[in-house]
């Protein structure tokens, strides 16, 4: 499977998928094919610490949580239940369309063309108020 199948996969879970903080870490990781040990050497974070988490004893600390996500390669808010943000609609309304940001020219370019499309919806909506 794909890096991008990968994350299409995730990205669909986000939206239909609940599930406490563990149970997303938990999937999230195996969903990367990765061990708890694989995890610990990616991220840094004990092993205890992670099983924890996993397990739903504690919540990590935002500067914790950003580990994870880096070492998943997901954004931080994709971890936690209920909270999809705006960035994320996007990333994975864009993978719906099979389009990936593989660099920061990519991010930059699809930049561009959403704001043309804004200013030109705009103007639009502005000739059409006259």
């Amino acid at each position: 499977m794909s890096n991008f199948e990968k994350k299409r996969k995730w990205a669909t879970k986000l939206d239909s998928s609940g599930g406490t903080f563990g149970e997303r870490l938990r999937q999230a990781r195996l969903d990367a094919g990765l061990t708890q040990s694989q995890l610990v050497t990616v991220s840094g974070i004990p092993k205890p610490t992670l099983s924890r988490y996993e397990n739903g004893h504690v919540m990590p600390s935002l500067a914790t949580l950003a580990r994870l996500a880096t070492a998943l390669d997901l954004a931080e808010g994709s971890l936690l239940p209920g909270l999809t943000s705006p960035k994320e609609e996007l990333f994975i309304a864009l993978l719906d369309r099979g389009i990936e940001i593989r660099s920061h020219e990519d991010a930059q370019r699809i930049a561009e063309i959403v704001a043309r499309a804004f200013d030109e919806s705009s103007a639009v909506e502005g000739a059409q108020a006259l």
